[in-house]
């Protein structure tokens, strides 16, 4: 009786871990669409001030999910076969786990491939600044070029 208690407690460690750790990624996701916004408009300080303070909080968050990883593969390890010797006992508690595991997986893949149209977006915003810098740098080039043209033209009248 007090392997199946033991089993129990484990158990319910296991989901609220599980609870925290979706809870967790749906903030990052939350953060990873947020920042999404602001790098389609990046234009001055306060948004690299955003950007920065984001970036600090999925870290944060990040690390938490760290030590629930730690927590969890603790917790899960320390059954030693006890949970398959009782798998029918705890059949529900089992499929409730691996729903929490397929909600957690299914958040992490969002999360990426948002990572990824933001790594995208940022790139084409350099890549944007660049070829506005050249094209400055051109009429620049373009008006000296001009002003030298027209100062011959008048030395010449």
């Amino acid at each position: 009786m007090k392997e199946l208690e033991e089993i129990y407690n484990k158990i319910n460690n296991l989901n609220y871990l599980l609870d925290r750790k979706i809870q967790i990624l749906s903030q990052v996701l939350a953060i990873t669409e947020n920042q999404s916004l602001v790098f389609k408009e990046i234009k001055n300080i306060q948004t690299n001030e955003f950007i920065n303070i984001s970036l600090e909080e999925k870290q944060s968050l990040i690390n938490e999910l760290i030590d629930i990883d730690n927590m969890f593969l603790e917790i899960f390890q320390s059954f030693s076969g006890s949970l398959n010797r009782n798998k029918q006992t705890f059949k529900e508690d089992i499929k409730n786990i691996q729903s929490k595991i397929q909600q957690i997986t299914e958040i992490d893949f969002k999360i990426r491939i948002q990572e990824e149209k933001n790594r995208q977006i940022s790139i084409n915003n350099i890549n944007n600044k660049v070829n506005n810098i050249e094209k400055i740098k051109t009429l620049k080039i373009s008006k000296n070029d001009m002003l030298k043209k027209y100062s011959n033209n008048n030395k010449k009248i």
